[in-house]
């Protein structure tokens, strides 16, 4: 009997790849590496205002934590201003407004416990 008609002899024998499929294998990829962002509970919201509140307030270092698909960003500053939708950190070299849908979580920098400042 052929070596193509056994186990898996039918495509080991074919090497041949189209175009279609080497789209699909890469798309695939990409598939695997991208995050959907996570639900917030409640709780952790009024955490997440109160320390984004403290940093405008006090002019306190923060932490905020940013979804993206491909891996979530991490900025350093200080809360400026808030709007209804989003709110303006100052970092080291410049300004970002980043959108509250968008936003994971934020930790003042002097810590405590569930990154609540400690005074």
């Amino acid at each position: 009997m052929s070596k193509k008609l056994e186990a898996n002899g039918l495509w080991e024998s074919s090497r041949m790849m189209l175009p279609q499929h080497k789209e699909r294998i890469i798309e695939h990829r990409t598939q695997i590496q991208v995050q959907s962002k996570p639900l917030i509970h409640e709780d952790e919201w009024e955490i997440i205002t109160q320390n984004i509140g403290m940093s405008l307030n006090y002019t306190l270092h923060a932490i905020f934590e940013v979804f993206n698909e491909s891996g979530n960003r991490h900025l350093y500053g200080i809360v400026t201003s808030v709007s209804r939708y989003k709110f303006k950190i100052e970092l080291e070299n410049g300004f970002e407004w980043v959108d509250f849908d968008q936003l994971v979580s934020v930790q003042l920098e002097e810590g405590g416990d569930y990154g609540e400042a400690v005074f």
